[in-house]
């Protein structure tokens, strides 16, 4: 008898009382509403960032080949040595140039001098009037003073062609920079165009960046950029956009300058270039937070009617924050979960952040509820 009454108890206790949602509460018969932030879905355009390899160049390079041939007398410079515009690197053999502009110098003067001989007679004759001197002789001594004339400037034009060849024996700096190759030293015999040095300025450098050939419309001068480098940034800009695209890559060429020097952006270093551009499409544009990965499809969770809905997506762009996709059933102005999806799951409720009316219907106390007797 004692045992049958212990039964009865324990009976008691554990749910007697067995109508339904005596002692459950509001929620008894699922999961707790979960706590999300939300975003609406839009239209319009998509700020897409893309980043690209970049070579690094300076702004000003130049390969400097001898002017004249000859013996190499002098070699002043070595690979790294930092030069100024005007200085002095080669100088070749001056002797056969150094003759030919004495040459030219030498016949020049002969017809000088004979032009103003044949000026002085000119002038002589004329004053003796054409009653002493016939009419043609006057003329044959003024055709002659006029063809020396012609003379002298050709002789004239020589000697400069000799000064600048005797010029051309002596190789200087076009520009500040630094000699980045020597390809001559003293004794080696040189031709007029054989390559002697290669000079690069020692600031500025310009980034060329091969980017796809649907993106050059958008892109003009002055498009803001941004180069990295190890976690380092500094802005820049477009300075040209060349349209015809390389035969290999089949890609366009864009040339980018940084707004600021820095110890990374140098000739022939390695740094990534990001340029951004606002692009359209169709599909909706939403926050790159809804996006939930799982492994057999990308999903958004949408809020409707106090529930999570889960509605698979195909992305067809990405920008910095967000990103634009396609999906059945999902249109500009619906909400979207942005904090709090990674453990939804669908038909779930959900508590939405800042919004009570969501709240209450996730909770199930909305304001026209009958308050209890």
């Amino acid at each position: 008898m004692r045992r049958l009454s212990l039964l009865s108890i324990f009976l008691l206790a554990c749910g007697g009382d067995s109508e339904p949602g005596a002692g459950g509460g509001a929620g008894s018969g699922g999961p707790p509403p979960a706590r999300v932030e939300v975003a609406p879905a839009r239209m319009g355009a998509l700020e897409a960032t893309r980043t690209y390899y970049a070579e690094l160049r300076s702004l000003e390079r130049a390969e400097l080949a001898a002017g004249a041939e000859g013996e190499v007398r002098e070699v002043r410079v070595r690979v790294g040595d930092r030069v100024s515009r005007g200085d002095l690197l080669l100088v070749v053999d001056p002797d056969r140039a150094r003759a030919s502009l004495a040459a030219a110098r030498s016949a020049r003067e002969r017809a000088e001098r004979e032009r103003a001989q044949a000026l002085r007679d000119a002038e002589r004759l004329r004053r003796a009037g054409r009653e002493l001197v016939p009419e043609a002789e006057i003329e044959q001594t003024e055709a002659r003073a006029a063809q020396l004339e012609a003379e002298v400037e050709n002789q004239s034009a020589l000697v400069a062609e000799a000064r600048d060849a005797m010029d051309r024996t002596r190789l200087r700096a076009p520009f500040d920079g630094t000699v980045a190759a020597r390809h001559v030293d003293r004794g080696d015999w040189v031709s007029a165009g054989t390559l002697a040095f290669e000079v690069v300025a020692d600031e500025g450098v310009e980034a060329i960046v091969r980017v796809e050939p649907e993106l050059t419309p958008q892109l003009e001068a002055d498009h803001p950029v941004r180069f990295l480098h190890a976690g380092e940034s500094v802005s820049g800009r477009v300075s040209g956009v060349v349209h015809a695209l390389d035969p290999a890559t089949r890609t366009a060429g864009v040339r980018a300058l940084p707004a600021e020097a820095t110890p990374w952006l140098r000739p022939g270093a390695a740094a990534e270039v990001a340029i951004t551009v606002e692009r359209d499409g169709e599909g909706v544009v939403v926050p790159r937070d809804a996006l939930v990965f799982g492994v057999a499809e990308t999903r958004v969770f949408e809020v409707v009617d106090g529930k999570a809905e889960a509605r698979p997506v195909e992305v067809l762009d990405r920008g910095g924050a967000e990103v634009r996709v396609r999906a059945e059933g999902l249109e500009a102005g619906d909400r979207v979960v942005v904090r709090g999806n990674e453990r939804l799951r669908p038909g779930q409720p959900v508590q939405v952040q800042g919004d009570e009316a969501e709240s209450a219907d996730a909770d199930g106390n909305g304001a026209d509820e009958a308050p209890a007797p």
